[in-house]
């Protein structure tokens, strides 16, 4: 196989898929402690978690895909950490809930397919690896959203 044209990445289980990013984009998978509500925000903004001494927003991730209508956190919840690489100097992590722990995956043109699905702000697009169905982020879109809904930037 041509390295070249491989990426490795992750798919992170949620509800009805899951996301997919490359692996350099993962901080760190941490156990779920309920965040600390904004006073404001979309449905999908849980608040924030202290995380190596950064207060990072926390985000319903398959809420905000549409990938479900329920908006309550699962039981033995995880908190995906990624990194964003933001226009944004204050949105330097999100907190994504996951649903169990992350799968290594090798992702080719060969093995890729873009599939139909809503890409509201914050979803770069839906795709297919092999037999899973997954979300890739839009992380600067993404954290662009969480700065104007409760950092007022």
């Amino acid at each position: 196989m041509n390295t070249a044209t491989e990426v490795r990445s992750l798919i992170a289980p949620i509800s009805g898929g899951g996301i997919l990013l490359p692996g350099s984009m993962i901080a760190e998978v941490i156990n779920y402690a309920e965040p600390e509500a904004f006073g404001s925000g979309p449905d999908w903004l849980l608040g924030e978690l202290r995380w190596n001494g950064w207060q990072i927003p926390v985000v319903n991730f398959a809420f905000l895909a549409g990938l479900t209508s329920d908006d309550v956190v699962p039981d033995r919840a995880r908190v995906l950490v990624v990194k964003t690489f933001s226009l944004s100097a204050s949105i330097l992590h999100i907190g994504m809930i996951i649903e169990g722990l992350p799968r290594l995956k090798s992702v080719t043109p060969a093995n890729l397919v873009e599939t139909e699905g809503q890409t509201p702000e914050g979803v770069f697009s839906h795709v297919q690896v092999e037999d899973q169905e997954a979300v890739i982020p839009d992380l600067d879109a993404l954290a662009l959203s969480i700065e104007k809904a409760v950092y007022n930037r």
